[in-house]
């Protein structure tokens, strides 16, 4: 007899999306009566002339700019945006460029309504987790600022409130998750995207397909996540090569942003798995957010492939119709196809990660929660091994 289970429906109320959809972003601040924005971003989006455009277009709705995110998040640098942001008196943020300003924005959202004033403040919200399953989490004491989000990746952190910070004292990467921190309002923008790197267009595009793969055949998965999860697999490996060759491809572009947001929404019932727990702790010794799933999906999906051989075959046939060259492939292998036309990293070592890292990252990575979804068991050996692979 089927148990009982609570699904949670996604936080976010708007969607807009096409050509010129960043210009929509003062009417929906308007419509919420929300006078005061702190524009989140960090110096790449902020120095162009699109983000100009942009906070121009905002007027004197703008209290303020913080343009220093760093990927993954320094926490000492969430600290000064809350600073910033509180100083302002902003009523909410606006963040625009890929999953770190996204997710900066939402950490500082959280840490303004539990009065967070310091590093260790913020460590009150950490999620810890101990494996397998041993999940402490503190309560929020009250509502987060409102979050509106343009991203500029195919990073996906806009449809959740996950966010992850790196404390560089201790090589980690840390999570806080509450749903109350989802941003309110996305813009889908293909136009606004034309200006991001093709190389982080296409990491990120993988990370994306990551999403997608892990929600399919996680221990939790659900039938209503699995079919956006196939859908979304099938409209990246059409559309990213597509997007990633030419950025003026609007259309490509919409359909990767349409299949990013459909490959996570889910993700607060259906958990990411082992790929994404390692890449976060990669990404806490220096490896770039999109990049750690190229470097580690395949073969994470070739560890687990004796316990979801159903679930593997079904998406080698969906990209085996998109790549339609009739050969017998596995999953994995259709998937390095993908990797090989977009041109995208593949080892540790390209970034100079030393191999005497690779023993704490297989150590946190126990602790990152999304390790416990992982359909066949893992310890810090298996992980390691994995990390030896791809070093």
């Amino acid at each position: 007899m089927p148990e009982i289970v609570k699904f949670e429906m996604p936080r976010v109320e708007t969607v807009v999306q096409g050509v010129g959809a960043v210009r929509e972003i003062g009417a929906e601040l308007d419509r919420r009566d929300l006078k005061r924005v702190f524009l989140v971003t960090g110096h790449s989006v902020g120095s162009s002339e699109a983000f100009a455009a942009l906070a121009s277009d905002l007027g004197d709705r703008v209290v303020g700019i913080f343009d220093q995110v760093k990927a993954h998040n320094p926490v000492e640098l969430i600290v000064d945006l809350i600073t910033a942001a509180k100083s302002a008196q902003a009523e909410a943020f606006v963040a625009v460029g890929g999953g770190s300003p996204v997710d900066a924005a939402k950490l500082a959202a959280i840490g303004l309504c539990e009065g967070s004033e310091s590093v260790e403040d913020l460590a009150r919200n950490y999620l810890v987790f101990e494996y397998p399953n041993t999940i402490h989490q503190k309560p929020l004491t009250g509502t987060p600022m409102p979050v509106f989000a343009v991203p500029t990746t195919l990073s996906a952190a806009e449809w959740d409130g996950f966010a992850g910070s790196v404390d560089h004292t201790r090589d980690t990467k840390d999570l806080t998750v509450y749903l109350e921190a989802t941003p309110q309002v996305v813009f889908l923008d293909p136009e606004f995207c034309a200006h991001t790197p093709r190389d982080l267009w296409a990491t990120t595009g993988v990370r994306a397909l990551d999403h997608a793969v892990e929600t399919a055949y996680a221990k939790n998965a659900h039938p209503f996540t699995t079919a956006l999860a196939n859908g979304a697999l099938t409209m990246l490996a059409e559309n990213l090569p597509r997007s990633v060759k030419d950025p003026h491809d609007y259309d490509a572009a919409l359909k990767c942003l349409e299949a990013a947001w459909m490959s996570i929404i889910g993700v607060h019932n259906v958990s990411l798995g082992l790929s994404h727990a390692i890449g976060h702790q990669l990404g806490a010794v220096g490896i770039p957010h999109g990049v750690t799933s190229c470097i580690m999906l395949p073969h994470v999906m070739r560890f687990l492939e004796p316990v979801t051989s159903a679930e593997q075959a079904r998406m080698a046939q969906s990209l085996a119709q998109v790549q339609g060259d009739g050969e017998d492939l596995p999953a994995a292998d259709r998937l390095e196809r993908i990797l090989d036309e977009l041109g995208v990293p593949r080892r540790v070592s390209e970034f100079g990660v030393g191999r005497d890292k690779m023993d704490g990252v297989a150590r946190a990575t126990l602790g990152d929660i999304v390790v416990r979804e992982s359909p066949r068991p893992v310890d810090e050996t298996v992980v390691y091994g994995l990390l030896e692979t791809v070093w």
